[in-house]
């Protein structure tokens, strides 16, 4: 009769482990169906005596295995602005029509100043204008370098009370230094003072510089 109990029972052991080898969860009891694991009344599942990868094959319900723990989704970075290129763009404006001879009043109804400032105004990326002054060498030069300041700087003030911002608007005279027609126009020895005036005509001027990501051409 114990003979007949301890085959049995190795018997059934034998069966179970069979059946755990078999069953997808190996290492584990299982039922009749061989999916779902048997646990005992304290809810712990039942391991067989055999040995298994715990980490690869046990159950995460068994405390065998940690859960998969799906990463987290990595926000893009943000991605930011492009810098503005800014580009840089000169107009050179004569003098006359602008101011009286010998003069750094503004005369008022300057078609082409007025264009200017107008595109300035409707620039909105308008980094900075910069005036420089001009004259002929006509008189002296430290009466020149004055001059050149005063008409560059009334062009400035022209432009900020327009309501193009200060910050961005600055002004320097250059006298006659930069002068380009004086060899020219007095190897024609004119006869009348008004003449050589008119003649050096040219080198009455101012030149704006416009620094600006904006791609249009100032006027």
């Amino acid at each position: 009769m114990k003979n007949s109990i301890k085959l049995s029972a190795l018997l059934a052991s034998l069966l179970v482990s069979a059946a755990a080898l078999a069953a997808p969860n190996q290492g584990y009891s299982v039922d009749g169906q061989l999916t779902n694991v048997i646990k005992n009344a304290y809810g712990e599942c039942w391991r067989l005596p055999t040995t298994y990868d715990k980490a690869r094959d046990g159950l995460v319900e068994c405390g065998d295995r940690a859960p998969v723990v799906a990463a987290a989704p990595v926000a893009p970075a943000p991605v930011a602005p492009a810098a503005p290129k800014y580009v840089t763009k000169s107009v050179s404006l004569s003098a006359e029509g602008l101011f009286e001879f010998n003069s750094a009043k503004i005369i008022e109804g300057n078609q082409q100043l007025n264009d200017l400032v107008g595109s300035l105004k409707a620039d909105s990326q308008l980094k900075s204008v910069a005036i420089t002054g001009h004259t002929d060498y006509l008189g002296s030069e430290k009466y020149n370098q004055a001059l050149s300041e005063k008409r560059a700087n009334a062009v400035k003030d022209y432009f900020v009370a327009a309501g193009i911002a200060a910050d961005k608007v600055s002004a320097v005279g250059k006298g006659e230094s930069e002068a380009k027609l004086t060899a020219e126009c007095t190897a024609k020895k004119f006869k009348k003072r008004a003449d050589l005036i008119a003649c050096l005509a040219g080198d009455r001027r101012f030149d704006v510089t416009v620094e600006t990501a904006k791609q249009e051409e100032v006027k």
